[in-house]
Order: C-alpha cells, then sequence, then structure tokens
C-alpha cells in the first residue's frame, strides 16, 4: 500500500510541477492565485486516485496511468507538447545526440529469423568478424530466432545494446555448418548519422539527404557540403523527405551554410517568450550556386524551418509535396526521476512572416484526421489544382514572390503522384519483402564469393547486374508469396525492381552511399526535381 501511495503522490506532483510550468514564472503578483489553482487540481487528482485505487474492477499499474495521465493533460494544449517517460526519454536522447552505446550493425526481420544487414565499417561488429547475411540465433543465451521476438524488434534490440565496455556474444549461423559460431562482441559508442549519404551524381550535381536532425546534424552537413564542393559540385540537391524534423538549431546551422550574411532565417515568438530573430551569418560553404529542395508531405518542423528559409529568400526551388505543417516549438524540462516534459513555449515563422503551424483548435485527434484526408485529397485530386492556396494567407518573399502559409510549406514545383494500377505488384513485392528474402539468401549462401568479386562499391556498382537467373529467382519467390505475375508492370518496371535489388544489396554491404549511389538514377521524383527551375523573380521555366 505504501509503494502504491508514493507512486501517486510522484504522479500528483509532477502534474502540479506542469501547472507551475504552463503558469509561467512564480514571481508575479497574480503567485496567490495561481497556487490555489494548483492546489484544487492537486486535491481533485488525489481523490480520483484514492477511488481508482480503493474501487476499480483490476488492478492498476500506477506508472503506466502516471504516464497517460500525463500526456492526456498536456494533449489538451497542443498535439506536440508531450511527457516522455523515463524509457522514452533515454530513446529520445540517443537521437538528438545522435549516438547509442552498442556494436554498429543493423538488423532485418524476415518471417521469425533475424540477420545481420549492414554492419558499418571499424564497429566492434566489423572487428569481430560480423558480416552481412549473418543469421543471429542467439543473443548471450536468449534464443532470438523462431522465438516470435521478431514480432517485437525492438526486443532483440535491447538484448544486444548496453553500456559502453560490456561484451555481448551472438550466436550466429552460416551456409554449410548447422553448428552456430559464437562472436564475442565489446559495445562501444556507436553514432547514428543523420546525414546518411553525400554522393555526387554527375560532375556538377551533389545529393545530401538529412534524415532528422540532431545535434550532430550541422557538422555532418559542413562535412557533406565540403565534400561535394570539393569534388566540384555546383548544384546541390538537398533531400529533405520523410524528415520529421528534430533539433531547431541544427536547421538553423544548416540553412546558414545555404544563405549569404544577414539573411533572416527564421523568428520565434511566444506568449512568455519575445521575439527572437535569426539571421544568417557570413562564411557558409554554399551561399551561391544552384539549389533544389526536396520535400513530401511527411517533412516537418525543422525540415519546414530550412524549406521556408530557403524559399522565402528566393534563394533555391523547392520542389516535391506540400510539407506537414508543424510551427510549434518545444523546450525540454528535466524532472527529477529522468522522465521529462517537452512543452511548446513558442511558435517559429518564416522570414516573410509565415507560421507553418496547421491549427489545432478541435484537438489532437482532429489534427492529425486532418493531415491524413489532406494528404489523401492531395494524391486524389488533379495535379493542376494542388498549387490553390487560400489567398488570405498570402506573404511576399524577398523578390515578392507569392507564397503561402496556413499549413505547411507549398512548393514551388508541385509534382505529380504516380498514378499507375500496374504499381500495386511493385508495392507488394517491396510489402512482401520479396528482394530481401531473396538477397539475405544469397548473403547467407554466398558472402564470401560475392564480397571476393565485388570488393568495394565501385566494382559493385560497375559489374552487379541482375542477370536473367537471379531476375527469375525473384520471380519465383514473389510467386510463392502469392503474388499472381502481373506481365505489364514486370514489362514497365522491371528495370526499376532490378535495380531495386541491386540497391538494398548495395546497402548491406557498403552502407548508405552505396545505397543512394545506386538508387538515385530512378528516383522519379529526384529525376524531376533535377530539372525543375524557377525564375526567383516569380516566373517557372
Amino acid at each position: 500500500m505504501t509503494k502504491k501511495k508514493t507512486t501517486y503522490s510522484l504522479g500528483v506532483v509532477l502534474l502540479a510541477l506542469l501547472v507551475g510550468l504552463m503558469g509561467g514564472s512564480l514571481l508575479t503578483p497574480r503567485v496567490n492565485k495561481r497556487s490555489i489553482q494548483e492546489r484544487v487540481m492537486s486535491d481533485r487528482m488525489n481523490a480520483m486516485l484514492q477511488l481508482v485505487e480503493g474501487c476499480y474492477v483490476d488492478k492498476i499499474d500506477y506508472d503506466s496511468l502516471t504516464d497517460q495521465m500525463m500526456n492526456a493533460m498536456l494533449s489538451t494544449l497542443d498535439p506536440h507538447s508531450c511527457y516522455l517517460s523515463p524509457e522514452a526519454f533515454a530513446k529520445e536522447s540517443e537521437m538528438v545526440q545522435g549516438r547509442f552505446e552498442g556494436i554498429g550493425v543493423t538488423l532485418y526481420y524476415l518471417n521469425d529469423t533475424v540477420y545481420a544487414n549492414t554492419v558499418i565499417a571499424g564497429s566492434p561488429a566489423a572487428q569481430a568478424g560480423i558480416h552481412p547475411g549473418d543469421r543471429i540465433m542467439k543473443v548471450d543465451t536468449t534464443l532470438v530466432s523462431g522465438t516470435g521476438l521478431t514480432k517485437k524488434p525492438s526486443g532483440v534490440v535491447d538484448l544486444i545494446r548496453g553500456p559502453r565496455y560490456t561484451t555481448v556474444t551472438l550466436s550466429i549461423q552460416r551456409a554449410g555448418s548447422e553448428k552456430l559460431i559464437q562472436k564475442k562482441v565489446k559495445r562501444d559508442v556507436i553514432h547514428h548519422a543523420s546525414v546518411p549519404a553525400a554522393v555526387m551524381m554527375d560532375k556538377e550535381t551533389g545529393y545530401i539527404l538529412v534524415s532528422r536532425f540532431a545535434g550532430t546534424t550541422a557538422a555532418e552537413f559542413h562535412n557533406a557540403l565540403l565534400q561535394l564542393t570539393q569534388e566540384g559540385m555546383k548544384h546541390l540537391v538537398l533531400d529533405l523527405r520523410n524528415n520529421g524534423g528534430g533539433v531547431l538549431d541544427g536547421a538553423i546551422q544548416m540553412a546558414d551554410e545555404l544563405l549569404p550574411q544577414g539573411d533572416l532565417i527564421v523568428y520565434t515568438q511566444g506568449a512568455h517568450e519575445r521575439r527572437h530573430n535569426v539571421y544568417a551569418t557570413k562564411g557558409g560553404l554554399f551561399e551561391e550556386g544552384r539549389l533544389t529542395v526536396l520535400i513530401n508531405e511527411h517533412s516537418a518542423s525543422a525540415s519546414e524551418v530550412v524549406s521556408g528559409a530557403i524559399q522565402d529568400n528566393d534563394r533555391g526551388t523547392i520542389v516535391g509535396h506540400r510539407s506537414f505543417g508543424k510551427g510549434l516549438v518545444q523546450h525540454q524540462f528535466d524532472l527529477s526521476d529522468n522522465s521529462a516534459i517537452l512543452l511548446t513555449i513558442a511558435r517559429y515563422y518564416s522570414p516573410s512572416g509565415r507560421c507553418i503551424q496547421r491549427p489545432y483548435d478541435k484537438g489532437s485527434d482532429e489534427y492529425y484526421s486532418e493531415y491524413l484526408a489532406r494528404v489523401l485529397s492531395d494524391y486524389t485530386m488533379a495535379d493542376s489544382v494542388l498549387n490553390q492556396q487560400d489567398s488570405s494567407e498570402e506573404y511576399l518573399t524577398k523578390n515578392g514572390r507569392k507564397v503561402y502559409g496556413g499549413g505547411g510549406i507549398l512548393p514551388d514545383v508541385t509534382l505529380p503522384y504516380l498514378r499507375d494500377t500496374s504499381l500495386i505488384y511493385f508495392n507488394r513485392l517491396i510489402d512482401k519483402q520479396v528482394l530481401e528474402r531473396v538477397m539475405f539468401n544469397n548473403l547467407f549462401a554466398h558472402y564470401d564469393a560475392i564480397i571476393k568479386q565485388y570488393p568495394d562499391m565501385e566494382s559493385f556498382e560497375k559489374h552487379f547486374m541482375v542477370d536473367d537467373k537471379l531476375w527469375e529467382t525473384i520471380l519465383r519467390q514473389a510467386d510463392k508469396q502469392g503474388l499472381k505475375r502481373h506481365a505489364e508492370c514486370i514489362r514497365k518496371y522491371g528495370s526499376e525492381i532490378r535495380n531495386r535489388y541491386k540497391a538494398i544489396m548495395a546497402l548491406a554491404l557498403y552502407g548508405d552511399d552505396g545505397y543512394y549511389k545506386i538508387a538515385l538514377p530512378y528516383d522519379t521524383e529526384m529525376q524531376q526535381a533535377l530539372k525543375a527551375k524557377v525564375n526567383l523573380n516569380g516566373k517557372k521555366k
């Protein structure tokens, strides 16, 4: 009984603390009124918890209940304020810091089997001799393949990860022997790149993918820019598709690399936050040269900061689909039990004065339902009307071009969606993991021969091909997975399917750069973006 009372008392204390945070400074003349309100709220919550403890039909997990209460309360404020439990906060911190403690191998799950996928060069896993295609059967003494753990992939990851300098033993299986091979691996700090790819697409066009914004993003982006400019880049394609945001400072420093000194990047403002303008400084690595930014409906927050800054300053061309529409800034408040509150403290505005945030006055459920409805509407409506916007949300860029607020960044060039029913077969090949099944079977059985024939990415890119025998293996695997062959799809998209197989094998053998080097020439949106160009005085070419 004492333990339960302590737990729910902690919940009340945390809720009272949250009320204090939302109330602002406790040194204002209204402190007494707020203190009374806090006591009233705490009393009500305490009474409710006592009723639940004494009368509820089932046993209660008070830690879980506290977490849910915190998030339920915060969700009434806006869709992005939230409570992070100690476990969630630890994982969030790893993402923000761009590092974690582990062995440096990505896992892939097929049926009930765990495969080693990409093994980071120089990582503890690589040093221990683990390679792509290895079947991981046991982690220490825990059997992981064939046990159902693959239905919850984080369960296997949690077993493999652990404190730096501790060891983990992986029991792996390779072709030609049923005997398990034990690999003892000492864990270390593994850097999780937020800029996973930076490649030259031709002699003058460079490509940089930014998957999220972490504490290391600015440095990673700077290094990627430096590498590509030294290779002769004159046109940068910056890919922010599916980038949901992250650390705002990373977005600001990225924009600073691309904008000349004095350009406004973003400003923030809130009820308790004065307006704060952020300007570009001198010395950016790519302040001149052609710039194209790719976004889509999953690009949000920090991605929209960068896109808005580029668009409003007429620095480059935004291409793709309308972005998510998140213009709220969260501040992290750490709590004493290693949990945290992410509380919205301000809105950010693009240089023209746009707040990209979509309305959320009808609640979080409606907020996300509206987003899904909007994406579906954009997909089903005629592409010719995708550029229509509410003129009441009209703003002007530095050079006088019209741009729009009220919900996301609208690209300068909106790309059409592919509406080809024969692609259903292609998509089902992906959903059924047909290509991965064939690829991992090949790596499992022939890794040594493959790596001997293609010792580096250059030789793989130049010489590897999906020959007729391998192509038939892929189609037969699809048959086995219950996919009826679609002659039109195979005719129209056969080369894309073969290329995708080559790309995922390059990912396993040579990492992200290898994947994108192979995949980008077949990326339809990328090819359209390369051709898209807008007169930054307002007229499309």
